[in-house]
Order: C-alpha cells, then sequence, then structure tokens
C-alpha cells in the first residue's frame, strides 16, 4: 500500500504546492487536528481544488475526517469525490460507524457517478477499546487498511511513551489486520517527534519487523525515514533471490525441505523470500512513477 503517509492541511495552499515533492506516496488532507473548528466548513469546501492540486502527482490522495458521529458525515459528503482514496476514520472503537460510513459512501458513489466500492475506509485505532475490538474493526466492508494514534491511546489508557508498551499494542494491531487480509499501516511511536530521527526511525525498524507495511508522517523528513525502513535492502532481496532459485532447483529434483548456508530452508521461508521480493517490485514501480512525474 503506502510506505509513507504525509499529512497536509487542506487549508493551507502553500503546503499543498510543496506536497507532490515531500516524498511520500500518498497525501492526506486533513480536516481533523490541523482545522481549528470555526474553519471545518471552509477546508470541507477546500477538498475540490486540493485535489485537483494533486491530480498529476499520481499520488494516493486520502482524507482525514473528524471524530464523532455527525462531523464525519458532513467531512464525508464533501470528501466522496473523484480523486480520493480513502478516508482516514480516526479515533475507530467499534465497526458501528464504517457499517455507516460505508452506507453513506454507497449511496455517494453512485450519485456521483464513482466505481462502487472505490474509496477505501482506514480506521485509525486510538483507544483501549479500538485495540480489543481491532479484529471486528478490521473486517468491517471498505476498509484495506488499520493505523494506530499513539498519543490519543496513550491518553485514553493513561499510559506514557514506553517502548514496550506501545511495541506490544502495534503488534496487536498488525495481527488483527492480518487476520481480515487487511495491510498494517502501523507505527508504535508518536509523530511529534521531529528532530530525534535516531529515535523515529528505531521504531519504524521494529513496525517492519512486526509486520507492518508503512506509517504516517507530518514533516518530510519523517517521509525520508519511513521509505527507507518499509523498503528491502539490497542485502535482503539479493538473500531472497537466492532462496528462490535455490528452491526452484531443490523442487526440479523432487526435494521438500533443503539446506541454504547452513540453515533449513522449508515453504514458510520461501513465501516470506516471494513476498519480499513482490514488495521491492512494488517500490522500484512506484519510485520510477514518481520520477517519471516529476523528472
Amino acid at each position: 500500500m503506502w510506505r509513507s503517509a504525509l499529512f497536509i492541511p487542506v487549508t493551507e495552499p502553500r503546503f499543498l504546492a510543496k506536497a507532490p515533492r515531500r516524498g511520500a506516496e500518498a497525501i492526506i488532507l486533513d480536516l481533523e487536528a490541523s482545522v481549528v473548528t470555526e474553519r471545518k466548513d471552509e477546508a470541507r469546501a477546500a477538498l475540490p481544488t486540493a485535489i485537483e492540486t494533486l491530480k498529476d502527482s499520481r499520488l494516493d490522495v486520502l482524507v482525514r475526517v473528524n471524530t464523532g458521529w455527525r462531523m464525519p458525515f458532513l467531512d464525508v459528503e464533501a470528501a466522496a469525490i473523484r480523486g480520493v482514496r480513502a478516508i482516514l476514520v480516526p479515533d475507530v472503537r467499534e465497526p458501528s460507524i464504517l457499517i455507516a460510513l460505508n452506507g453513506l459512501l454507497t449511496e455517494l458513489e453512485q450519485d456521483r457517478g464513482l466505481p462502487t466500492g472505490s474509496i477505501a475506509l482506514v480506521p485509525i485505532i486510538e483507544s483501549a477499546a479500538g485495540v480489543e475490538a481491532a479484529p471486528s474493526i478490521a473486517r468491517a466492508r471498505r476498509v484495506e487498511a488499520l493505523a494506530f494514534g499513539v498519543e490519543d491511546f496513550l491518553a485514553d489508557i493513561y499510559g506514557l511513551p514506553d517502548p514496550t508498551l506501545l511495541d506490544h499494542t502495534a503488534l496487536r494491531i498488525v495481527s488483527a489486520a492480518r487476520a481480515a487480509g487487511r495491510v498494517p499501516l502501523v507505527f508504535p511511536e508518536s509523530l511529534a517527534v521531529l528532530e530525534d530521527m535516531v529515535r523515529f526511525k528505531a521504531a519504524a525498524t521494529r513496525a517492519r519487523t512486526f509486520g507492518s507495511e508503512g506509517g504516517f508522517a507530518v514533516h518530510p523528513r519523517q517521509v525520508e525515514v519511513l521509505n527507507a525502513c518499509f523498503s528491502p535492502s539490497q542485502a535482503e532481496i539479493a538473500q531472497a533471490q537466492r532462496i528462490l532459485e535455490a528452491n526452484a532447483a531443490a523442487e526440479r529434483d523432487g526435494t521438500g525441505a533443503f539446506t541454504l548456508d547452513g540453515r533449513m530452508i522449508d515453504r514458510p521461508i520461501v513465501l516470506r523470500a516471494r513476498r519480499l521480493l513482490d514488495s521491492a517490485t512494488r517500490v522500484q514501480k512506484t519510485c520510477k512513477g514518481r520520477s517519471d512525474v516529476h523528472g
């Protein structure tokens, strides 16, 4: 899906103009945290122009809506237009809001001539209730990925930003996403970490180890780290290729498990190697597409 998705305040044209050059694979037009209450209507009205600004970038465009019940419906009414790839839904605690938004999106897509199901939902788990309900949240219709909101989660559980706690919670959300066939965009660190890129990179590295495929960013320097950490290294690619070549030779010989470099290689390891090479191919295609657009 996306190694990196960068939040952009929809009411800030100067940030929008620079967004395609920031290196992110997706742009999140924010109607929530970066927009004060008095400017919510203005932010909704700004969406068509913002999406038009980004249309030639080949970037996926997401819209983060507000929390609650009334506000998300107003936001989705404004956001369900051509060029929007997904709706980012904050603080999802159980599936009912997703069920309702699915119904609204289906009606809007039909009325506006959009392909049915073309706009995905990406719930953000930001509470203890959300973590507990993550398996059912992940299985809701239109959900393509699950994300993790660290700061709100810590506030909800009266917790402190401890890596052990965040890693444990992140792994639960990753597991829920994978069990439902969804993509985990789970990052066990606060996005407020803007200066300590060593800490930020360590969190991204752990997230990939857990099985996450990407994360969100609020600053371009975070984008660079996410893209690097969620990309297979050349050494990993070379090893995966060796495993698949050795597996092909073993199959020709009628052999199941085999050894390579003193390690037994069987079906799960071969499957991981294939998936890693698939991921590397996707990253390569994404980078080439962006270079074609931006020179």
